[in-house]
């Protein structure tokens, strides 16, 4: 089965230290490169499930993934997915993703895999530090939500840059936690690179113009590449497109076109 092992700056509590967004994805392109070999775009949602180890920053933990029950949040609505670690189960973190159905389509499931995965992979080793020192020390984070990192969206809001869950105001730790688990779903399953490259292969067919240039991002060096087109309809089929290669929705592909620079707002005329 799967292992994933990855390191990242962190303070002594085994927490994220002011990761950046091109450090996120530097990390999800580490994982990529031990779940898949290398020029494949989609990443199946069996192969997801099927990671059952983790070793982040020194600390190995087991990793339960569950995709066959409906899954839901204290006050029994149901939501995507949730990620949790119960201190009485050590060396534990554990991912469910309620099952393919009317509720959740194939494609939010894998990008609700790829997100609570995320918040495995940057917030499960906090827990689980937290929790080997013992109930006293742990229950006192509790009130904060150990459950907080649980839910996801059922709505393209979820594939934005910045979450909203519907609440007036999320806590600073989970909101930035929300943050990094959405940018590693989103780099992990339609990375920077691959998707500039098959956006540049693809855009002749669907009339969308390429524009090369130099990187105005001092993070990510080299060569820029900005789509356009006249007709709305154009990069609508172009995102379409590049949504079956990568195996998400076209929302998803828009959203990851934006972040990464390759659209703009008025990329599209209308």
């Amino acid at each position: 089965m799967p292992v994933l092992t990855l390191d990242y700056r962190h303070c002594d509590r085994k927490r994220p230290k002011f990761i950046k967004h091109v450090e996120i994805e530097g990390l999800a392109a580490q994982a990529r490169q031990q779940l898949v070999a290398s020029g494949v775009d989609a990443i199946a949602f069996d192969m997801l499930r099927q990671i059952d180890r983790l070793k982040i920053n020194g600390i190995d933990f087991s990793l339960e993934v569950s995709t066959e029950s409906e899954v839901h949040d204290e006050q029994g609505n149901h939501v995507f997915g949730i990620c949790e670690y119960d201190p009485g189960v050590p060396d534990t973190a554990m991912v469910c993703v309620s099952p393919i159905g009317e509720k959740l389509s194939e494609l939010l499931a894998l990008s609700t895999l790829a997100h609570e995965l995320g918040h495995a992979v940057f917030d499960a080793p906090g827990w689980i530090m937290d929790g080997s020192k013992g109930p006293g020390l742990f229950d006192a984070f509790e009130p904060c939500g150990q459950r907080a990192y649980r839910t996801t969206t059922p709505d393209s809001e979820h594939l934005a840059k910045s979450p909203t869950t519907g609440k007036a105001a999320l806590a600073s730790d989970v909101h930035f936690a929300e943050l990094r688990a959405n940018e590693f779903m989103g780099s992990l399953l339609v990375p920077r690179q691959l998707l500039s490259a098959a956006a540049a292969e693809l855009a002749p067919e669907y009339n969308v113009s390429l524009h090369r240039g130099p990187s105005l991002d001092p993070e990510i060096p080299g060569i820029s590449l900005h789509l356009t087109a006249t007709d709305v309809v154009d990069m609508e089929f172009l995102e379409k497109a590049l949504a079956m290669r990568f195996g998400v929705n076209p929302r998803f592909v828009q959203v990851r076109l934006q972040r990464y620079g390759l659209i703009r707002q008025e990329a599209v005329l209308r």
